[in-house]
């Protein structure tokens, strides 16, 4: 039985155009390679599970669990479950609206494996819709490049070192030693700063590859998870950390 390297944590509400795709991904572009070393652990947060998905992953390296959420979409608790579940020597924190880009999670475990001492991200390319025709070849030429890469975003990332980056691939024994995501954060925004700054600590380097590109599908801005009361309290919590906690 081929070991699994590669776990990746999907958390998942009321997406369903979404989910989708990226399920479409995984049963027609994924490499068997790929296949054969990856587990997706896939965590639906909601009031009611979704009948629909169990039949939709079959034969595919996917669980599915279930965490009764009726409330803001509670991402960081979601991610420890998946955490406390996860097999692999890596793990990723892998949003269902994200879609790799030809070869790019290949390319991004193999970065990492070789990479011991060194966090490898990618970037992020915005599409105008939910989902993708994987027959069409211009996903990438008719998206846009994503707001960290702005250049407000990018003077931060230079001269404050807020450092940003999809999909980081964490070695999962280092992540466990840092106690996971921290579940302060509730709804969106800064969590995926915390966890970098958390990780990286004082003896690992940050590396953004532009040859790792994620395509992220459209969505409108959804109230059970990004509400501004929630951004507001994130944003200072992570700032008040960045000040006495982090290197």
């Amino acid at each position: 039985m081929t070991e699994i390297q590669l776990s990746l944590i999907i958390t998942y509400r009321q997406r369903e155009h979404h989910l989708r795709t990226q399920l479409a991904w995984w049963k027609t572009q994924a490499s068997k390679s790929l296949l054969s070393i990856c587990e997706i652990i896939l965590i639906e947060l909601d009031s009611i599970p979704s009948p629909w998905i169990l039949p939709e992953i079959a034969n595919l390296p996917i669980s599915y669990n279930y965490l009764p959420c009726a409330e803001t979409f509670h991402k960081t608790k979601a991610l420890n479950l998946g955490l406390s579940l996860a097999q692999g020597q890596f793990v990723s924190a892998f949003d269902v609206d994200l879609i790799p880009y030809g070869d790019t999670l290949d390319r991004h475990l193999k970065m990492a494996q070789i990479s011991s001492q060194m966090l490898v991200t990618g970037h992020r390319m915005m599409c105008n819709t939910a989902s993708l025709d994987f027959g069409q070849h211009s996903a990438v030429e008719q998206s846009k490049v994503a707001p960290e890469d702005m250049p407000t975003a990018l003077f931060k990332h230079l001269t404050q070192r807020e450092r940003f980056g999809v999909a980081p691939i964490f070695q999962r024994q280092r992540l466990m030693e840092i106690g996971g995501w921290d579940e302060t954060f509730i709804g969106w925004g800064a969590e995926d700063q915390d966890i970098l700054e958390r990780y990286l600590g004082e003896d690992r380097y940050f590396c953004r590859s532009p040859e790792l590109v994620y395509l992220h599908l459209a969505h409108k801005p959804d109230r059970n998870w990004s509400e501004s009361r929630w951004i507001e309290q994130n944003r200072q919590h992570y700032y008040t950390k960045r000040l006495s906690n982090y290197p």
